[in-house]
């Protein structure tokens, strides 16, 4: 019974290494605890009838990590295709860095329909470069959004993933798309935007 307990007490102690060790893999880049931190409706996209931000502050409604996140109004009409973008512009080196990850809410009243994806702006040329697919939206639940960053990563729209793209990121955004459906007039809540080592 001694010999049981004292190997129940080690697997505990290992697991509890394990995962304080997974938690130390992943930086939260950007958590909106304080504020906006940056992020922000691009002047193209205003001047642009198919997407429908209209504005972007911190909130305190809801948050998957700490007590803030990023709340982004938007109005999709339906019947069109429409997406709500709001970017960070700020350099980037990821090359330690496997994957990134975005946690996004929608109100348990939100119709279904709604898919996020990640998009980044890469290199000297500037590169829009978004995911290869869309995450479906779950109303009232947090969904996570991540896309690989490792060399040879297909999780990237007409891209070759090596370590020159994820060395020089200049951009990172989250688009909340509504294909011709549906239409919603309400909050997108945005946090936890984070990296995973490699």
């Amino acid at each position: 019974m001694r010999k049981l307990l004292a190997l129940l007490v080690a697997m505990i102690m290992v697991a509890a290494v394990t995962s304080l060790s997974h938690a130390e893999e992943t930086k939260v880049l950007f958590g909106f605890e304080k504020d906006a931190q940056g992020w922000e409706i691009p002047e193209w996209a205003l001047e642009q009838e198919d997407h429908v931000a209209k504005s972007v502050e911190q909130s305190k409604d809801f948050a998957s990590e700490g007590q803030g996140s990023l709340k982004v109004m938007a109005a999709f009409p339906g019947k069109v295709w429409t997406s709500s973008l709001v970017e960070d512009f700020e350099y980037f080196d990821w090359t330690p860095y496997k994957a990134i990850s975005v946690d996004i809410y929608i109100p348990k009243e939100a119709p279904v329909g709604l898919k996020a994806k990640i998009v980044l702006t890469v290199g000297e040329s500037w590169k829009f470069t978004e995911m290869a697919r869309s995450v479906a939206l779950v109303p009232g639940q947090w969904v996570t959004v991540t896309a690989n960053l490792l060399p040879g990563s297909e999780d990237w729209k007409r891209t070759v993933v090596d370590d020159n793209f994820r060395k020089d990121v200049r951009k990172v955004a989250v688009r909340v798309e509504s294909n011709k459906k549906p239409e919603y007039s309400g909050p997108i809540y945005i946090d936890n935007f984070t990296v995973t080592k490699a």
